[in-house]
């Protein structure tokens, strides 16, 4: 069996690796101290030897250096590009605090010669060979220089410490080399299957984890590819588990020859896999499920799930949620569902949240998720369902995403809108549109988005559109605002609310949709009477 290791395109960090590293630098911090403690006891036993003071001043700065390098963003440089290059300078300034001290103390003769050991075994505990390698020949050099240099060398004082340095060194690095080597091997089985050799469940959440971080900070498309193999159960029961392991073994073989190289397989648990597919669409993943589940065919059925960043969700539990959905929905025999659902909606939620406070610091309440609430809820009476009912509340959370285009006057301006800023206002929903189209998956309610405030007599904008030419989903979102804007920030009661609704039927509004949101607020109205 071979071990796959993940790809290298995103760095995976070990959690436990992160905290080895925490605890080096409060080791490492604590360390100095010590030196630190130690070398002022020995320079106040010499004082009356020459450079006590220098040799004090650079005590105090190995002890300066450790507080500094305790107190560094640790996260940030643990998980960054600068970590190892930051390590090695801490050790490159403990050799250099030591070559000054020795050589303030007079080179070779100083028993402080001892000290060049530290850097190296220090750099043993936890850094790479290459580091380890390097701090170990920079304390050997320095050794040197410093008892060749300074006071009266004694050749034979000299290589004894040169030559114990060296063997300290080499040894640390054959440590060095071990330790690398176990950590590699415990990763590599921590995190694979030890079955298919794919990566495991924690292998590949640690994989997803590091990839959606990628695609937030970078703006990049994901999707993963659920598989669940149909009848395995059979398998096991009538050929044995022998045969049932084999053939998950050619699953996962048969999986790799269809993806990517930069794509990961991980194994959920029995008979369920599951792929990532960075920089992936919906739409292409979709290709990607029915490629797999095409080459599975020749031995096994499979049903496909599928789910993509940002359009299903933004975290790793709400992915996983929605493609188990649709695999579920596949097995069942029913189309996979494209919309999302509660869970799936966090991601446009907090991007709404963002522009509602943006145009009020101070808004408590959250207009998004209600409006989403009222426009499912007409949906339902007007006949939507399935997928369309979850486009239609995806679209009621982002019609005014637009607005995070607008400049804060025009957003905050208390008093009428001047010609000048009307006409700003005026182009949001187009804005809002071209944003969400851009969001694999998200096409369809564009339109949706930019038609949303339109109004049914052809007053509105930013088209002027009229009656059926308006999309039904924005005669529903238009409706559902209104009635939120003036029960929410004009402070109107539900009945005049619906009473300026009813009003305007036929000429701002639909009047179908208004009638469905009525005979809503009056179901619930009637169920909270009879529950009380």
């Amino acid at each position: 069996m071979t071990l796959v290791a993940a790809p290298a395109h995103t760095q995976v960090i070990d959690p436990s690796e992160i905290q080895f590293r925490r605890d080096t630098i409060s080791a490492g911090a604590r360390l100095a101290y010590l030196i630190f403690a130690a070398g002022i006891i020995y320079v106040a036993a010499t004082w009356e030897e020459p450079n006590r003071k220098a040799m004090g001043v650079l005590f105090a700065g190995l002890a300066l250096g450790g507080l500094i390098f305790s107190r560094l963003p640790i996260e940030r440089v643990l998980r960054g590009r600068l970590r190892e290059p930051v390590f090695l300078a801490w050790s490159i300034f403990s050799v250099a605090v030591t070559a000054g001290v020795v050589a303030a103390d007079g080179g070779v003769d100083s028993p402080l010669m001892v000290l060049f050991l530290l850097p190296v075994v220090f750099a043993a505990l936890s850094y790479p060979l290459p580091s380890v390698a390097a701090i170990g020949a920079l304390s050997e050099l320095s050794l040197v220089g410093v008892g060749t240099m300074v006071g009266e060398p004694d050749p034979s004082r000299l290589s004894i410490f040169a030559t114990s340095l060296a063997v300290v060194a080499v040894l640390c690095a054959w440590q060095a080399e071990l330790a690398d080597r176990r950590r590699r091997e415990l990763a590599m089985v921590s995190r694979a299957d030890p079955l298919t050799g794919c990566l495991n469940r924690r292998g590949f959440e640690e994989r997803l984890a590091a990839e959606l971080d990628e695609g937030l900070r970078a703006g990049r498309p994901l999707a993963i590819v659920m598989i669940d193999l149909d009848g395995f159960k059979e398998i096991n029961d009538t050929q044995g588990h022998a045969a049932g392991d084999e053939l998950l073994c050619w699953t996962v073989e048969t999986i790799q020859e269809t993806i990517r190289p930069m794509d990961s397989v991980g194994r959920l648990g029995g008979d369920e896999f599951v792929v990532l597919l960075p920089t992936s669409g919906y739409a292409g993943a979709l290709t990607v499920a029915e490629r797999i589940r095409e080459a599975l065919s020749a031995r096994v059925g499979a049903s496909p799930g599928v789910a993509s960043f940002p359009t299903h969700g933004i975290e790793a539990e709400a992915l996983l949620d929605h493609a188990d959905g649709e695999l579920y929905e596949a097995k069942e025999g029913r189309a996979p569902r494209a919309a999302p659902n509660r869970r799936e909606l966090s991601w446009a939620a907090t991007l709404a949240r963002a522009v509602e406070l943006r145009v009020d610091p101070t808004m408590a309440n959250d207009e998004s998720r209600r409006n989403a609430g009222y426009a499912a809820a007409v949906g339902q009476r007007l006949g939507w369902n399935g997928s369309e009912l979850g486009l239609l509340r995806l679209a009621a959370m982002l019609h005014d995403v637009g607005k995070v285009s607008l400049p804060d006057h025009v957003l905050r301006q208390a008093d009428e809108l001047d010609p000048d800023a009307h006409e700003e206002v005026q182009k949001h929903p187009i804005v809002g549109a071209q944003l969400v189209e851009r969001v694999d998956g998200l096409e369809a309610i564009a339109p949706w988005i930019r038609h949303s405030h339109e109004h049914f007599d052809g007053s509105g904008y930013p088209d002027g559109l009229a009656g059926e030419a308006i999309p039904a989903a924005s005669r529903i979102l238009r409706v559902v605002d209104s009635f939120d804007a003036l029960t929410g920030v004009h402070g109107r009661s539900v009945d005049e609310g619906l009473a300026e609704l009813r009003a305007g039927a036929g000429t701002r509004y639909d009047p179908d949709c208004v009638e469905a949101l009525e005979q809503h607020l009056a179901a619930t109205t009637a169920a909270t009477v009879s529950e009380q």
